[in-house]
Formats: structure tokens, sequence, C-alpha cells
């Protein structure tokens, strides 16, 4: 049985929902919480979150507030759940003791994280997964079994008690064939053996139970919004140029061409789409306008993350900024995606924040020049569209430098702004790909307990030289090497290079004696963070 699974718009590139942070350090983490509950069936007493010592991520999941995800995810809580920032002392007062530590060997699984997990009702489970970037998981262990999965179906693990009874597999899988999306047949190392069944629509505990007596069951969530179906169609294309070519066969725009990409993937209706396409713009809009609504003295710092946008509003109201009246709009509302306002959606785009800053620029262009609603919901579409090409040819994240995050947000903002503003699809793979060779080479190398540096100046970049590149465009300039030929360079990059050269704590700023010493500082303040036992 052979699942379709390629990159699409609302689980890649614009997804998951949720509150404000990195996508692949607290929306993929608290997805992974998620699975490990559903393991128990119910709340747990005790959970160890265990990662590979060689990685030595334990200090900086405070950081990123991976540790307030994995503590959320393991309560319930989703990714757009407010209370995900109080996660830790919701877990204290629920008496849930847990510990983050590091695996006494490592497991073969590079950036992974190992959850022991117990409940109430003495119930265990382990899982071990990854968050592979935008929000993204995949699974490598559940309750022992190798299984990869990434929470796009609903997943059923039965684990055997017995091979001497009769195995009623096959008529459970004939009975329930209509939303039947995969089925895996599984043995452990201690010769268990067991059933790992993928379903497009939830299904019936009480049904899987007639099957399945004697046997212990697991009913894990479909975690993203778009569900894989047995009806799932082939990746309409996987070039811009392709794009063009559909578009042009059926007589259709390039936008338009853009939602019969989704239209196969998801199976749902053009209208479905569109409306999601409001929902994100609806979301994206109250992001770039949050400091603006709260007031811009009212939004509190923290010790991670000073608000920028004060800075840059007294800087507006007492001195006169130097950029052009286009910048200085697009900086007022990308300071406010800066901001991260716990209780203000956002939605990635690739990264985290990076719909936000996309946005930024796309209102912005729209609000000076007067262009429509309905132009500026297809600009999105276009940029959703890139978006999957760039997760197509590359891991659209930071494993392959700041140009996986910043580089394709600046590039999916670019072929944007030339929709909006009267491009054709050539001009708009001019753009994109203009952005993109501009930002090739930059390793990813958040400093550690370093505020926001340099993430701020390079996705404030991103966002205000988007109106550049499609200027570039617009004006006749061809870039020479397409679009996805520069993806392909920065995959290229990725395999043949030292990855701790592009991504982590030893490359770039990260060299630096003063970005030491905040990671000295994020040590210091992480200590009695990530532990805590409700018996002690």
């Amino acid at each position: 049985m052979t699942k379709i699974f390629y990159p699409d718009f609302f689980n890649d590139v614009f997804g998951p929902i949720m509150q404000p942070g990195s996508s692949g350090s607290f929306a993929g983490p608290c997805r992974i919480g998620n699975i490990a509950r559903s393991l128990i069936g119910g709340d747990p007493v005790k959970v160890g979150f265990l990662l590979n010592r060689s990685d030595g991520r334990l200090p900086h999941l405070v950081n990123f507030m991976s540790d307030r995800a994995y503590l959320g995810g393991i309560q319930g809580f989703q990714t757009d759940d407010v209370r995900l920032f109080d996660a830790p002392s919701l877990a204290r007062e629920k008496g849930i003791s847990y510990d983050f530590g590091y695996l006494e060997k490592d497991n073969p699984y590079p950036g992974s994280i190992e959850i022991l997990i117990e409940g109430k009702n003495g119930e265990k489970g382990s899982l071990t997964a990854e968050s592979i970037g935008g929000g993204m998981i995949r699974t490598d262990r559940i309750n022992g079994f190798e299984i990869e999965w990434q929470s796009d179906t609903y997943g059923i693990l039965i684990e055997k008690a017995s091979g001497d009874r009769a195995d009623l597999s096959d008529a459970f899988e004939e009975a329930n064939r209509p939303r039947l999306v995969n089925r895996l047949k599984l043995k452990k190392a201690d010769h268990a053996n067991g059933y790992f069944y993928e379903f497009s629509e939830k299904p019936d505990l009480q049904e899987i139970k007639r099957y399945f007596p004697d046997d212990r069951i697991a009913v894990l969530p479909a975690l993203l919004p778009v569900v894989t179906t047995p009806e799932r169609r082939p990746q309409l294309f996987k070039t811009v140029e392709e794009w063009r070519r559909f578009a042009d066969g059926k007589g259709i725009s390039f936008a338009q061409a853009a939602i019969e990409y989704e239209k196969a993937f998801s199976g749902w209706s053009g209208e479905r789409i569109w409306d999601y396409f409001e929902k994100i713009a609806d979301i994206l809009y109250e992001q770039i306008h949050s400091l603006e609504k709260v007031g811009y003295e009212n939004a509190k710092d923290t010790s991670l993350l000073p608000i920028y946008g004060k800075y840059w509003d007294r800087y507006e109201r007492e001195k006169k900024p130097l950029g052009d009246p286009l910048t200085k709009h697009i900086l007022r509302h990308a300071m406010s995606t800066n901001a991260k306002l716990p209780g203000v959606r956002i939605v990635p785009g690739p990264m985290g924040t990076g719909g936000g800053y996309l946005f930024s620029a796309l209102d912005a262009v729209r609000e000076e020049y007067g262009f429509s609603h309905k132009k500026l919901l297809e600009a999105l579409a276009v940029a959703a569209a890139l978006g999957a090409l760039a997760y197509t040819h590359t891991n659209a994240s930071g494993s392959v430098g700041c140009v996986g995050e910043s580089g394709v947000c600046c590039a999916m903002a670019s072929g944007a702004v030339t929709w909006i503003a009267g491009g054709d699809g050539l001009q708009v793979e001019h753009a994109a790909s203009m952005a993109l060779q501009a930002n090739l080479g930059i390793p990813c190398d958040p400093i550690s307990g370093g505020l926001e540096f340099p993430c701020l100046t390079r996705t404030l970049r991103a966002a205000v030289t988007a109106p550049l590149y499609a200027d570039l465009a617009l004006s006749g300039i061809d870039p020479l090497i397409p679009y996805h030929e520069v993806l392909q360079a920065i995959e290229s990059n990725f395999r043949h290079a030292d990855n701790r050269y592009l991504c982590g704590p030893e490359c770039g700023c990260n060299c630096t004696p003063t970005a030491r010493k905040c990671l000295e500082n994020l040590e210091q303040h992480s200590e009695g963070i990530l532990h805590f036992h409700a018996d002690a």
C-alpha cells in the first residue's frame, strides 16, 4: 500500500496556526507531546524527556520555549493554545513529575527526543520522534516499534497480546477499506507483533476492539490540517516552469493553478481552499497590527525577548527615519511580527514568524498602492506554491542554513509582491530566484540567550527587500538561474558541507566570545526549570 505525500500549502508552508514562536522548536515539540499523551489515553503523572547527549540541545530547549511546548503537548494543549506559555507551572499544579535530560547512550536518530510517559491509570508509553522544521514532525519508534509517521493520518497501533488466537486483521482492514490509507505489520526486538493502521477519518475505538478485544490499542491523532486520503492525486508541478505550463494548458491564471495544486493534494474544493487563505490572512493581519492594538508601551518585555517595536515606535515619533515610506510601513508591521505577543496567533511561512514577515511586506504594498483584497489572497496562494516548491527541492528550515528560513521567506514574499503588483508567472520566478540567490551561504546561527539576534536583522531584511526583488523582476531583469535550481544548490551545499557550520552553536555569530557568554548565562538561567518531582 503506497501513500502519496508531498509538500503542500497548509501542512508545510502556511502551517500550523500557532502561538508565537518557532514552528520547528515550539509547534513541532507541542505536536510530539500530544502524540506521547495519546499512548496512555489520558492524563500523565510522570514524564521523562531524553535527548541524545551528542546533540547538546538541553539548554537550548529553554531558549526556544521547547520545554514549554513538550509539557503543553503532554497536557493536551494544541499549537494555538495560549496555555502553552504556562505549561510548566500548570504541569506542577497537576502534580505531573517531569525531567529533561540525556539518554545514557545516543539512539540512532539525530535530533530526536525520547519521551517515557506514565498515566494515572498505570498505562505506560514510549515515543521517539523528531521535529523536522515548519511544525512538521516524524516518529521513529512508538512503544518500541519502528514506525515512521508524520501525524498526517489517524494512526492506530495494535500491540498483539498473543499469537495463539485467530488473527482478524484482514477482516478489520476490509471492513474499513474506504478510510484506510496505509497498513504496516510490525515486529520489535523482543519479537512482539503488532499492526499500525492509518486512516483518513478518526476511527471508532469500540469498533477496533471488536476485532482486537485482547490487544493493547493506542489511537494516535491526526495533527496536520490536511489529512492524507486514499484519493490524493500526484504532485501537479515541481518547478515554476511546469507551473506556468500547467496554467497555460488549462487556460487558467497562474494563481488559480496554485489552487489546483492544493486541490490535488487535499481533495478540498476551491471554495474551501480560498476560505482557508482568508482565515490565514485574517490571522496575519491581526499579527502585524498587534503592537498597535495593545499599545507599544503596554507590551511586556521578557528576559529572552525585548519588544524592539517600542524602540522603532519612539524613533519614528521623535526622529526622522532615513527609509522611504514603504520601507517604514513594512518595518512597522514587521516589528509587531517580531514582538511575539502571547495570545496573538501566528502562521509560519516557512519559519514560525515567516508568514508575518511575508505579510508585512505584502499588506504594506497593498495599503500603499491600493491593490484589492482579492489580489492579496491570490498573492498568498502564489507564495504558498513557491514555498511548497522550496520544500520539494530542499529542507526549508534552519538545518540548511538561514537561507532555508529567512531566505525562502524572502523568496516567497518577493514572488507574492510581484504578483500583487501585476507581474506574470515568469516575473514571479525571477523575483523569487533573485531573493534566494542573495541569501545563499548564510548560516542559521541564533545566539542562545542572544535576545533574538541575528534572526531579527535577517527576518526584517527579508520583509523590506521583497519589493526590491519584485521591482527588479518587473523591470525585466532575468537572474539566469531558475528558482528550483537555486533550491537544489541549497540542498547540494547541505549534503556536501559540514553541517555544524550551516546550523547550530558552532557557526556564524556563535563563534564570537560574546555569544559564548550569552550561552553561559542561558545555562545558568535554565537550572531548575527543566525538572520537577511532585513527590519531592
